[in-house]
């Protein structure tokens, strides 16, 4: 797959890069933006190495979900453990475990859909 992979010093443009794992979606990103936490990113923000990106709306291309494939998607950020009590109740977003896509333990370009 093709990424724009942060090393932590410098922004390259990588045609190598693994395909998602079981559990994630490849997405056709139609609109991407370029937020004020990107940019702090490659300042050295997080101290944060691998794909940026979270801002973004695209088409499902493949996923474990047939009913998901061609269904239009935003990315969400926090993306919880899905084993703590947060995440029972339906509070993934403050799972103390969270990932943050492109921001924290998950690169830009994973999402779980």
């Amino acid at each position: 797959m093709k990424a724009l992979y942060f090393d932590g010093t410098k922004l390259a443009l990588r045609d190598d890069y693994p395909k998602p794992k079981s559990g994630e979606a490849i997405v056709k990103v139609k609109l991407a933006g370029i937020c004020g936490t990107d940019l702090e990113m490659i300042r050295g923000y997080m101290s944060y190495d691998g794909v940026l990106g979270h801002e973004f709306v695209g088409l499902v291309e493949k996923s474990d979900n047939p009913n998901l494939v061609g269904k239009r998607v935003v990315g969400e950020i926090n993306a919880g453990c899905g084993k703590c009590n947060y995440c029972a109740t339906g509070l993934e977003r403050h799972c103390p475990n969270r990932t943050v896509l492109g921001i924290f333990k998950r690169d830009g370009r994973s999402q779980n859909i």
